[in-house]
């Protein structure tokens, strides 16, 4: 490999590794992003309070679209397939993310981040699930609300 090669690889991962190591100088604002994010997972986690409490985190005109997918979730059919999981009695039992980047623009934040899942199920069933997330976050009546999400599916390896 030639030393420019190496040199650029090595900037590259330095970059990147002094990105993701400088996440805890988010700014305030940024912040309030990131505590609306851990409220909306709470809900369902083993003790969260299901499909009601996480639609509220919701915007009324939330969309969310998995990529290569032709269908397009408004809120109330994703809160209602959310409240049939929960109901069914799943819920997640771990969740990991890595924010890679929180942009705010006026009253809305574009934010992108890797989120890692694991689901238990009713009768003790396990499944996991990785999805890279580019999301729109919408300040509303003094609320950080979900308002657009596309997910891509990240194979378990």
């Amino acid at each position: 490999m030639s030393t420019s090669k190496f040199l650029f690889i090595a900037f590259f991962i330095q970059f990147v590794s002094t990105y993701t190591l400088a996440q805890d100088d988010w700014s305030a604002e940024q912040q309030e992003i990131i505590a609306a994010i851990h409220k909306l997972s709470a809900t369902t986690a083993p003790d969260g309070a299901g499909a009601d409490a996480y639609g509220q985190y919701l915007a009324d005109d939330f969309s969310r679209w998995t990529v290569g997918s032709e269908m397009l979730n408004n809120k109330t059919d994703w809160v209602e397939g959310i409240r049939e999981w929960f109901n069914d009695g799943w819920r997640v039992s771990d969740r990991q993310q890595q924010i890679l980047e929180i942009d705010i623009v006026g009253n809305m934040a574009h934010l992108r981040r890797i989120v890692s899942e694991t689901y238990l199920g009713p009768d003790g069933d396990v499944s996991s699930s990785k999805a890279a997330l580019a999301e729109v976050w919408a300040k509303r009546d003094n609320q950080w609300l979900l308002y657009k999400v596309n997910v891509h599916p990240i194979p378990n390896k």
